[in-house]
This record gives structure tokens, C-alpha cells and sequence, in this order.
């Protein structure tokens, strides 16, 4: 190995603490296979001197007890330490680089590699799995016909499924094929979130009265509480969302005390592409028969568990650790909402006989056929609307879903999280699996809150009392919102 003459530490990595030891962190994805590898362990007696490492001295006048240590040499191997000349650059809007096959880019996704075709990270980890013949996503997919024969031997329940719906794209296909083209007995449950827009609430309306079977449920909570909550969401995680977490909250006790078989919420495919494809490594087909896989039951208690009580995430900056800072902050910020569920999974626990219904998805990249042919069939069948301010058909249920993205993006770009954000990568994903061209995909970029300060960020710090306050003196919020170029690090 030819070490770096000029030794630096590549863009994109940090020294980091975790409980004590020092860890290097990477801010973006890197190729395949080293795309799990974000953070590496560095010997703490060279540790400062490698995060030092900027290029601006010779290999020959460093200290031999850095450059002859075994981690210097490992991290040199794996391209973490590199010659100055090597350092990549900051994107920006002018000057970036594009994915030849999807849409992400290394300016909305600081430190994206790619490889010499120009095929992102993201895209190379896709078409591994599925080179590998690996089934990848998670293991909760039902089938149309595994639903309509769990119906024929419901006797327990008034209903075959719930559905956790709002009224957008993707709950209200979800309505649609269970209860008019399946005809199951539905439950629809609904979260009446102040900042769901009007047009999706309408949506729902006119969904249950053109499926006179569906029976629709709802809940509101006191603006006082969401308005405490999400400040204290900024101030913990960044961004003010508590959804779809208040709604597990509120309903999976309701689904066990009405015996439903099973739960299943608008979620696609492609929104669970990062979890799918890019944090778990490949496994031979051969090795995933062979492991246990748990029963669906106990899948379904162990993710209301960690809704209820999500762990400390370890370590601190795996690309889960933000999903559990945000469950947790839910929790604190809305703790007298948790007790029936938190009640609910101890009995389901002590009893094994306590029916629990099993939280199950579509498998969307099959039964969707392409978004647009999902918002004519939506359209046609439901009467569904875009509301009038959406351009695409991303998210389509909340007015501040733009803030979110906004905060994603200012967060991971300030090196503060190492979630990526998620808009992008969902629309990218779309492109790959084909239920977006790449052209209807630019066109989704561009009305992401990803090119400036989105309009709904005013009147929602109005709403929550945090205009005009100073970032720095509200937590996490400094990371969101301060472009001063100064936070990253």
C-alpha cells in the first residue's frame, strides 16, 4: 500500500466520542461494500492527531508513532485518510453530481460516493441485493390472498383490518384496495393532526362515504399538548414532527381490544428503502432460511415496544439512532398518552393467548403500478384531490411536510445526525423501482424543502411560539436552522 504524501482526512468524517472511546463518523453513504462501515474505532492515543490531519504537512515530518500505527495504516487502506489532492469537495447547487441512474445528488446528500459508472451508493446497494437474489425489506408484506383468507376464518372481530390512514396518496389507495377491492371490513383510524391539510381531510371524508363499509375513527388531541410537544421536539431532535408515532400510540390498543387481525398503514415500499437495502448487510438466501425468523407476533410487539420504550440508541451514531432520539422525545413530550399502551403490551406479554394483530404492509413496488397510475386510480375511484399546494405525490397529507424535509437536510448537512434526508432518497428510490420516471423525479425534487427556507417555517414558528428566538438557547433547533456555515462539525 502506497501511503498518501500529503496525509488528510477525507470529507465528510469526524472524530466522535461514543461512551468514552473515540470513533471516526461519516456523514453520507459510502460504496458498497463498505456502505455499513460509518463509524470506525481509531486508537485513542493517535485519535486527536488523525482528525488534525488537513494536508498541510508532509507524510515524511509526521510523527512515526501516527503514521506507523496499525489504524493509521487501516484507515489509509480504506480510503478515510487520503492525500490532500484527494479531498473531496463541498457540492453545491452549481456544482454537483448527479446520479446516473436516480436523482440523488452529493449536494442534497453531503458525502454520497459513487463509482466510476457514476451509479450513486444508494443505486449500488439496490442492485446488489437484488443481483444477490435476496429478498430484501422487511418481513411484514401480505399478500391479497394471505388477507382475504385470513378474512374467511375471522369470526373474531368486527373487522378484518385497520387501516392508520390521513387522507393522502397512499392511505387512501390503501382504503381503496382493502375495502372495495378486497372487500374486507375495515377500520379506518385517523390521527386529526392539526397540520394534516384540508384537502386530505375532505379526501378521508369522501373515501368512507364511497365505501359505506368502512368504518372511520378519529381522535384529536389538545392543541395545548401537540404545541408543547413539538417544541420540544425541535429542542430534542431538530424538526417538530410527531407523526405517524401519536398514532400508534393512540390506536394499536384499540385494534387489540377489538381482536383486528391485522394493522397496515400507507407506507410504500420505497419509503423503507434505507432500512431495506442500505443498513443491513447481504445475506445469502441459503443463511436467511436457516436463521429463526420470529413470529409475526412477536415482530408486531417488539415494534410497539420500542415505540413505547425505544432504547438509547448504541451506537450513538448508527443511521438508527435518530429514529430512536425521535420515539423517545415523542414519549417525554407526550407522556399521559402512552399509559393504555404501554398497559395493553405488558398484558400481551404476560399472556401469550391475548390476540395481537400482526402490523403488515403492502408490498407497493407489485400492487401500486406507478404513482401516477396510482393518483388516476385514487382519482377515478375515490374522488381524491391534491391539494391545491402540493406539486407531487410525496407525502401528500401534511402542510408542514417541507419543514421536515428543510430540517433533515440542515441537520445532516451540519454533520448533527447521520439519517439521511429522507424525501430525496424516498422520490430516488421511486426512479430506481420504477414507479417514477427520472424526468417526473426531477420535477419531485423540485418542490422538496430542500432550496431554501420553506414558506410554511414562519407561521409554524409562529404557531409554536419560537419565532425570533435564538437557536442556539433551543437545542437541536440551532442545527435546523442556522445557515451560517459555522455549525457543521
Amino acid at each position: 500500500m502506497t501511503l498518501p504524501t500529503r496525509p488528510s482526512l477525507q470529507y465528510r468524517w469526524q472524530l466522535r466520542d461514543d461512551n468514552g472511546k473515540p470513533v471516526l463518523v461519516y456523514y453520507g453513504l459510502r460504496n458498497p461494500p463498505r456502505h455499513t462501515a460509518s463509524a470506525l474505532a481509531v486508537a485513542p492515543e493517535i485519535a486527536m492527531d488523525v482528525a488534525a490531519l488537513d494536508g498541510g504537512r508532509p507524510l515524511a515530518d509526521l510523527p512515526q508513532a501516527l503514521t506507523g500505527h496499525p489504524d493509521f495504516l487501516r484507515l489509509a487502506e480504506e480510503g478515510v485518510i487520503v492525500d490532500a489532492a484527494d479531498v473531496r469537495q463541498a457540492a453545491t447547487p452549481e456544482n454537483r453530481r448527479q446520479c446516473t441512474r436516480c436523482i440523488n445528488d452529493d449536494h442534497l446528500i453531503p458525502g454520497l460516493e459513487f463509482d466510476e459508472n457514476g451509479l450513486c451508493a444508494f443505486c449500488q446497494c439496490y442492485e446488489r441485493a437484488q443481483e444477490a437474489g435476496v429478498s430484501a425489506g422487511p418481513q411484514n408484506f401480505i399478500t391479497e390472498a394471505e388477507l382475504l383468507d385470513a378474512a374467511r376464518r375471522n369470526t373474531r372481530s368486527r373487522f378484518d383490518v385497520m387501516v392508520l390512514c390521513t387522507g393522502g396518496k397512499d392511505s387512501t389507495y390503501l382504503l381503496w384496495f382493502l375495502a372495495k377491492k378486497l372487500g374486507l371490513r375495515v377500520l379506518a383510524a385517523a390521527w386529526n393532526m392539526p397540520y394534516t391539510n384540508d384537502t386530505c381531510r375532505e379526501n378521508l371524508r369522501r373515501a368512507v362515504a364511497l365505501l359505506p363499509s368502512v368504518e372511520l375513527i378519529e381522535r384529536t388531541l389538545p392543541w395545548d399538548m401537540v404545541r408543547q410537544a413539538m417544541r420540544e421536539q425541535f429542542a430534542a431532535i431538530g424538526a417538530p414532527c410527531l407523526c405517524p408515532t401519536v398514532a400508534h400510540v393512540l390506536f394499536f390498543p384499540v385494534a387489540v381490544e377489538e381482536r383486528i387481525p391485522f394493522i397496515m398503514q400507507g407506507v410504500e415500499e420505497v419509503q423503507l428503502a434505507v432500512a431495506s437495502y442500505v443498513m443491513n448487510e447481504l445475506k445469502s438466501p441459503g443463511k436467511a432460511a436457516q436463521a429463526a425468523a420470529p413470529s409475526q407476533r412477536d415482530m408486531t410487539l417488539g415494534f410497539f415496544g420500542m415505540v413505547a420504550n425505544a432504547p438509547e440508541p448504541h451506537p450513538p451514531y448508527a443511521m438508527t439512532a435518530e429514529f430512536l432520539h425521535y420515539q423517545r422525545a415523542v414519549r417525554k413530550g407526550l407522556e399521559p398518552l402512552y399509559r393504555q399502551l404501554d398497559q395493553t403490551l405488558a398484558a400481551a406479554r404476560r399472556d401469550p393467548d391475548i390476540p395481537v394483530p400482526e402490523l403488515r404492509r403492502l408490498k407497493t413496488n407489485e400492487t401500486y403500478g406507478t404513482w401516477k397510475e396510482v393518483g388516476e386510480l385514487i382519482k377515478k375511484e375515490m374522488a381524491w384531490e391534491m391539494p391545491p399546494e402540493h406539486k407531487g405525490l410525496l407525502h401528500t397529507s401534511c402542510r408542514i411536510e417541507t419543514v421536515k424535509d428543510y430540517c433533515q437536510f440542515m441537520r445532516f448537512r451540519n454533520m448533527r445526525s447521520t439519517f439521511f434526508p429522507q424525501s430525496i432518497v424516498e422520490v430516488s428510490a421511486g426512479v430506481y423501482f420504477g414507479l417514477i420516471s427520472r424526468e417526473e423525479g426531477l420535477a419531485e425534487l423540485e418542490h422538496l424543502g430542500y432550496h431554501g427556507e420553506p414558506a410554511p417555517l414562519g407561521p409554524l414558528l409562529d404557531d409554536l411560539g419560537l419565532r425570533g428566538q435564538d437557536p442556539e438557547g433551543h437545542g437541536e433547533m440551532r442545527f435546523s436552522l442556522c445557515d451560517c456555515g459555522k455549525c457543521a462539525g
